[in-house]
């Protein structure tokens, strides 16, 4: 009887463990966008992307966004990312 009430405990807390991501996993780029978007109105301000660790939003700020608005949203950086990246592919080829 005590064997089966151990074994019984021990099964339950196995399988009450959190799974835990593996480490190395990068933020989703959408998880990042809400993470950043502190007033959940859709856009990133420069108040927001300043207070961000994100050097390239920083930096590209002008550039990403280009209806010139004075904020980011996720279409303008889904471009911009598209843009940048067919930018490196012409570099490598």
């Amino acid at each position: 009887m005590v064997i089966m009430l151990v074994s019984m405990f021990t099964t339950v807390q196995s399988f009450a463990q959190e799974v835990k991501e593996p480490k190395g996993d990068k933020p989703k780029r959408e998880d990042m966008f809400t993470k950043l978007d502190s007033d959940a109105d859709g856009k990133l301000s420069k108040v927001e992307i300043e207070k961000s660790d994100k050097k390239f939003l920083k930096v590209n700020f002008a550039e990403i966004d280009t209806n010139k608005d004075s904020f980011v949203n996720r279409d303008e950086l889904k471009a911009y990312r598209e843009k940048r990246k067919a930018e490196k592919k012409d570099k490598t080829e």
